[in-house]
């Protein structure tokens, strides 16, 4: 008879077998919102050319013409871009999905790994990143969306001199393309905002002058444009926008479910114009929206000033939940 294998007398590790399954578990389903202020965290949004966000069937539409799911790329703007601007989806494009179809794997990777990233998980979103980069005869396109979305990989693990890098290399592959496209534009704001995560605000403010003197008309992009400019004007101590214009901006972030970034800085800039009421009722929305955006990671300059702030605005700390 053959031996038995041998036993050190002691019980195996359960946590190994966990492991195992975490490693095999799937990525989570792709959750796509009616719109921009019903998404809540971890959702998409479709997001067309001219960042507007449109409807979840405008999108299956396209993705139908494009040579099915795999084609219809997702990627680029992550939630960590969405927590920085006061957006709690990410943006959905199918501009490529014409060339996109005669490379199907690749698409699929793109596409699992930004959901895997979206819900945080990301040495797997790393992984599969990485694996599109090295790809043989990757489309400039498509590298440039996972340059984008390895930036945001290091945004929520706070390495913002990394995720400069890859912003910076998406912005390079994006500039050889004819037309500007909604994620280059998407990874220039990224860039303003880790600019100032980095202490380079003079950069971050000539940067901001430089690409964005005109608001988008795109409500997607409007909400990028305001968010980095405020964020540029709290690491300067100051701002001069105009008080119709500050209303605006309140008034549309109060009306998205995960505008609690915009809504921060609307404080800071209501509480900078002497406007207390105001400014302490906008802090105390942004801590109710505040969970599972990613803020405490993307916008430690803003989530700063809020926590000195909250005990006078009457914030009341809930359970420690997921930032």
């Amino acid at each position: 008879m053959a031996d038995e294998p041998k036993s050190d007398g002691r019980a195996p590790d359960p946590t190994k077998a966990l492991v195992k399954r975490a490693e095999s578990k799937p990525a989570p389903p792709m959750v796509l919102a009616n719109s921009l202020a019903e998404a809540p965290p971890k959702a998409f949004v479709h997001v067309d050319s001219s960042g507007q966000v449109r409807s979840p069937s405008r999108y299956r539409a396209l993705q139908a013409l494009s040579y099915g799911s795999a084609a219809a790329i997702v990627g680029g703007v992550t939630l960590v871009y969405g927590a920085l601007l006061g957006v709690p989806g990410v943006g959905i494009g199918v501009g490529l999905g014409v060339y996109v179809g005669w490379h199907i794997k690749r698409g699929l990777k793109l596409q699992e790994a930004t959901r895997l990233l979206v819900h945080d998980r990301l040495d797997e979103a790393e992984a599969l990143l990485n694996q599109v980069l090295k790809s043989w005869r990757c489309p400039r396109n498509v590298r440039a969306l996972a340059e984008q979305n390895l930036a945001a990989v290091s945004i929520r693990r706070g390495n913002f001199d990394e995720a400069l890098t890859h912003q910076r290399a998406a912005m390079t592959l994006y500039a050889k393309s004819r037309k500007k496209s909604l994620f280059a534009r998407t990874v220039e704001y990224a860039e303003i905002t880790t600019l100032v995560n980095l202490g380079r605000v003079g950069e971050a403010r000539q940067r901001f002058e430089q690409k964005h003197g005109d608001v988008p008309k795109g409500d997607y992009l409007r909400m990028q444009h305001w968010v980095s400019e405020l964020y540029v004007c709290l690491a300067e101590g100051e701002h001069r926008i105009a008080g119709d214009d500050l209303h605006e901006r309140a008034k549309t972030a109060l009306g998205i479910t995960g505008a609690s970034a915009l809504l921060g800085l609307t404080a800071w800039a209501h509480l900078k114009n002497g406007d207390t009421d105001q400014a302490w009722h906008l802090l105390r929305e942004a801590y109710d929206r505040k969970t599972g955006t990613g803020m405490d990671r993307a916008l430690p300059r803003l989530v700063e000033w809020m926590e000195k702030q909250k005990v006078e605005a009457g914030v009341v700390d809930k359970e420690p939940e997921e930032s």
